[in-house]
């Protein structure tokens, strides 16, 4: 097993799995939505729905909130704002009771201050079989989804009951 060490406070820790496709990606907000009390840098957790299919295949829709990245100092402008770049990862694990579990991860880097104004985004991808094949999905009851900002400074999860088509 190799032990995973910082040389430095800086350093971007990447989320454990495979970096998979993402079929639709977008923001959805024009003008940011506001939390003016807001006083943490931990992210909102994601608003998931995952669903098994009849053909098997297994999609995932994510909608999530992330601090706007205003690219200069005037965040009114709507038009001049970065838009999030992120991947997303699958992770499989299997827990103490042997079963398979699946893990997703939304990966972006963005700076840890503590913000009001938040982007929202959605995302949409299909889980891979791969390493376990054509049955990998049959067990799976639950998800976990999880924002992971690279930095490493903060990350925020929820678990998802998988739906059958």
């Amino acid at each position: 097993m190799t032990k995973t060490t910082l040389s430095s406070p800086t350093d971007k820790i990447y989320p454990p799995g495979k970096c998979i496709e993402t079929e639709n990606r977008s923001r959805l907000t024009i003008k940011p939505i506001r939390f003016p009390e807001n006083i943490s840098k931990i992210p909102f957790a994601p608003i998931v729905q995952a669903t098994l299919m009849k053909d098997g295949i297994f999609q995932i829709r994510a909608v999530f909130l992330v601090a706007r990245k205003p690219k200069g100092q005037k965040e009114d402008e709507g038009d001049k704002i970065d838009e999030l770049q992120f991947d997303i990862y699958q992770n499989w694990y299997v827990d103490l009771s042997g079963r398979r579990q699946l893990q997703f991860f939304i990966a972006y880097d963005i700076d840890d201050n503590i913000e009001v104004n938040f982007d929202v985004y959605e995302a949409s991808f299909r889980a891979e079989k791969d390493p376990y094949g054509e049955n990998a999905f049959a067990n799976i009851e639950t998800i976990q989804t999880f924002l992971w900002d690279i930095d490493p400074e903060t990350s925020r999860g929820t678990e998802t009951t998988v739906q059958h088509n």
